[in-house]
């Protein structure tokens, strides 16, 4: 009986080794996200409970939202933690991991999401770079394609080919503690493409009403964890040369305050002039700002969730707000250069 068990526990801690192993090896595979969305490791290096405002969403949240400019204009520490082109079910398990190690006040998600099928074309990428927890694996089995699921699982086998770049990178990457950067999960677009600010183009998203309705179950699911964590959501369409119809908005207005009305949702497709932004010379492309007009956008958006909405910054440790203060001083010498 005493070797049976013997064995067994040899078995457990081989098993547990193996496991560890094949963690830390795929940790080294895996190339790192630092821009893009998915930024899950630059995350995961801010500090317990020092996060005002989580901003969620797709490329319009992390092409917008510049977190380092809102604190500048407003105090308000934040981070942008969304992903290409990602719908509200991944949405709803990175909300779940947010709240693991952070109580943000206020929740702000980009609701273009609400257009996106109920798979896109970066899963791989913003389910992969989570960390491995519980969370993930809601993410891999409620969110991801069925033919991603077992690479998922083992992502080693999605990026094993990688052998061939791996530099000294790639281990310090697994072995170091996670550390926070100046971007935040932002990411800066210094382009203007030909023509664009021009003429806006209406109802150019649709989506079938099977995956509309799946969006708004998901929807409420993370508007019920926001409120569970006493977290402020706050829906928002910014600003935009691509849109949705005014009768689209309204319909999506509606049926947001149906499941929740307290939930604040704001239209600001067409706010430019408001907002302080030229179209020709602040977007990108039809739909995302470039760094110039994210700059605008974040201070603005900054001194509205202080002034309009009424958040209020919490206290930092006197070497976390000398981080947000160097973090500023970064980007402005960055858009000045």
């Amino acid at each position: 009986m005493r070797k049976k068990r013997k064995e067994l526990l040899l078995a457990l801690v081989l098993l547990l080794l193996t496991g560890w192993m094949v963690n830390f090896i795929s940790d080294v595979f895996r190339p790192a996200q630092t821009t893009y969305g998915a930024t899950w490791r630059a995350f995961r290096g801010e500090p317990e409970d020092s996060l005002d405002v989580i901003c969620l969403g797709s490329s319009f949240a992390y092409c917008d939202f510049n977190p380092s400019l809102i604190y500048d204009a407003s105090g308000l520490t934040g981070y942008v933690m969304a992903g290409g082109e990602q719908p509200l079910s991944i949405t709803y398990w990175y909300l779940k991991e947010i709240f693991r190690t952070q109580s943000p006040s206020a929740v702000v998600l980009e609701g273009t999401s609400l257009y996106f099928k109920q798979y896109q074309n970066y899963t791989q990428q913003n389910v992969s770079q989570m960390p491995f927890s519980v969370n993930k694996l809601g993410a891999i089995f409620t969110a991801s394609e069925p033919e991603l699921r077992s690479g998922l699982l083992f992502d080693l086998s999605l990026y094993h080919s990688r052998w061939r770049e791996l530099g000294w990178n790639d281990l310090k990457k697994a072995v170091r503690p996670a550390e926070r950067d100046y971007y935040k999960g932002y990411t800066p677009i210094d382009q203007v493409l030909d023509g664009v600010g021009e003429s806006v183009v209406e109802g150019g998203r649709t989506v079938s009403e099977e995956d509309y309705a799946a969006n708004l179950a998901w929807l409420d699911k993370i508007l019920s964890l926001c409120r569970a964590h006493d977290a402020q959501p706050i829906i928002t369409f910014n600003p935009s040369y691509t849109r949705c119809t005014r009768e689209q908005y309204d319909r999506n207005t509606a049926d947001i305050l149906a499941l929740d009305d307290g939930v604040l949702v704001y239209n600001w497709t067409d706010s430019f002039e408001e907002i302080g932004l030229t179209p020709t010379m602040h977007l990108y492309d039809g739909s995302h700002l470039n760094q110039d007009g994210a700059a605008i956008f974040s201070a603005w958006l900054g001194r509205y969730l202080t002034g309009e909405v009424g958040l209020t910054p919490r206290p930092q440790t006197e070497e976390n707000a000398a981080a947000w203060a160097e973090s500023v001083l970064w980007w402005q010498n960055y858009l000045k250069d």
